[in-house]
């Protein structure tokens, strides 16, 4: 890597940090043993944006994240709430692992019967807090099949309480739904009771079996995958919050230049 390319990288983790992610990628390359760099993908990856519709991952995320497929010990995976068609619709990579809805698809398949059940129960969930939500302006579901989100960002600050509050009531009447609120950006996930990023990550690892993992995630729902890594690993938190996560870079311009210096250091 050149001395400028050096000190871009140290701008976006302490020169510390910087350093002690090289000497993990060159034990792991010696080593000839997998890294893992795993990234939640809006407000990662791609921009938030004001629909889900118009999400666009920049042009050089995408060759940076090309780039990073081609080497041969480095995986590349997105680890996202979003379904699996959106996964494969923005980042249309060979090599690129796709990890979508929690983990409910894409790495390994649920059982028939599982996956109807769940069905099943996300459409019964539906219809307990469309009310809920069609009483609130602004507020809209977006179904995916196996989880559901409630979008937030056009319903005013001072109702967001309450209305979170009524979709926590809706939602645990005791009539077998058995769903989990998980927070993103501006959006609230109900997903089956024991599925989280943090489970998809530690699946995922168990697949790929890295020397060390990079994962990079920018909210509430990010934080149980963090708390899968241990001490010689790299949680990074994206963006401003609270966060578990030790490191931080301010937004998805910084991962792709991460990434960049990644793959320079790879090769």
């Amino acid at each position: 890597m050149t001395a400028r390319r050096r000190r871009a990288a140290r701008r976006l983790m302490s020169r510390s940090a910087w350093e002690d992610a090289e000497v993990s990628l060159t034990k792991a390359a010696r080593a000839r043993r997998p890294v893992l760099v795993a990234f939640d993908f809006d407000g990662t990856l791609a921009p938030i944006v004001s629909h889900p519709d118009r999400v666009h991952v920049p042009a050089a995320t995408l060759r940076y994240l090309r780039r990073a497929t081609r080497l041969p010990w480095l995986r590349l995976a997105a680890l996202s709430a979003r379904p699996l068609r959106d996964l494969a619709r923005y980042l249309p990579l060979r090599g690129l692992l796709r990890v979508a809805q929690y983990g409910l698809e894409g790495d390994g398949r649920l059982e028939a019967a599982r996956a109807r059940a769940i069905r099943n129960g996300a459409a019964s969930l539906r219809g307990r807090i469309e009310p809920v939500v069609g009483a609130i302006p602004g507020a809209w579901i977006e179904d995916k099949g196996l989880t559901i989100a409630v979008h937030l960002r056009d319903v005013a600050t001072s109702r967001r309480g309450a209305l979170t509050r009524a979709l926590r009531r809706a939602a645990s009447r005791d009539d077998g739904l058995d769903f989990d609120l998980q927070r993103g950006r501006h959006v609230l996930d109900f997903v089956p009771t024991g599925y989280d990023k943090g489970r998809a990550l530690r699946r995922l690892r168990r697949r790929v079996r890295p020397a060390v993992t990079f994962y990079f995630g920018d909210t509430m729902g990010d934080e149980p995958a963090f708390a899968e890594l241990g001490p010689s690993d790299f949680p990074v938190r994206v963006g401003a919050g609270p966060t578990g996560a030790r490191y931080r870079v301010h937004g998805p311009d910084e991962v792709a230049r991460f990434l960049r210096a990644l793959t320079e250091v790879a090769r």
